[in-house]
C-alpha cells in the first residue's frame, strides 16, 4: 500500500486527498480511485503525463511503478475544463493490502462537474460570496452552487464511502 497525495494545480486554498491505496493498481483503474475522490462522474475524457509525455496502455501500468518511474505524474480529467491534478508518493507502507483504497485526509470541496477549470471556478467562487454579501446578485450562480456552497468543506467519510462503491 501507498499513501498518495492528490492535488488541483493552482486551486488557492489547495484541493487534496491523501489517500492509501494498493501500488499495483493500474492506471486504468486509478482514474476510477481519482474519479471517486474528488466526487466526479466519469462524464469526461481523461488522460496521465509523465515528464511532459502522455502515457498509453494505462491498463498495463501500476501506479507504484510510474510513481517510482516518473518524477512527475499529472491526471488530466475534462479536455474542456482540464482539470490537472498532481499525484505525488508520501509513503510506501507495509501492512494490510486492501483493495478499496482510504481517504485518509483532504481539504477543500470538490469542484463541480463542467465549472470550466480551475479559473472560471476561482472566478464563479468569488462572484457567489459577492452576491452572499449583498454586493450584487448573482441568482444563477447562487441557483446552480447553492446560497449555502461551501468551498472549505471537505468530507473524508463521504470520500470514503465513495471508494467502498467502487468496482476495482
Amino acid at each position: 500500500m501507498i499513501d498518495v497525495k492528490l492535488s488541483i494545480v493552482n486551486s488557492k486554498p489547495e484541493i487534496f486527498r491523501i489517500i492509501r491505496v494498493d501500488e499495483n493498481i493500474n492506471l486504468q483503474l486509478f482514474h476510477e480511485v481519482i474519479q471517486a475522490a474528488f466526487e466526479w462522474s466519469n462524464m469526461h475524457s481523461h488522460f496521465y503525463n509523465a515528464d511532459k509525455s502522455i502515457l498509453k496502455n494505462e491498463e498495463e501500468i501500476l501506479l507504484g511503478n510510474a510513481l517510482n518511474k516518473w518524477e512527475s505524474l499529472i491526471y488530466v480529467y475534462d479536455l474542456a475544463d482540464f482539470w490537472t491534478i498532481s499525484i505525488s508518493l508520501l509513503a510506501i507502507n507495509s501492512g494490510e493490502l486492501s483493495k478499496k483504497p482510504v481517504c485518509l485526509q483532504g481539504q477543500g470541496k470538490s469542484p463541480p462537474e463542467d465549472s470550466g477549470g480551475i479559473i472560471n471556478y476561482c472566478e464563479v467562487l468569488e462572484l457567489l460570496a459577492k452576491h452572499n454579501k449583498g454586493d450584487r446578485q448573482y441568482p444563477l450562480i447562487a441557483d446552480w452552487l447553492g446560497e449555502n456552497y461551501n468551498p472549505n468543506e471537505f468530507n473524508c467519510e463521504q470520500v470514503n464511502l465513495n471508494f467502498k462503491n467502487l468496482v476495482l
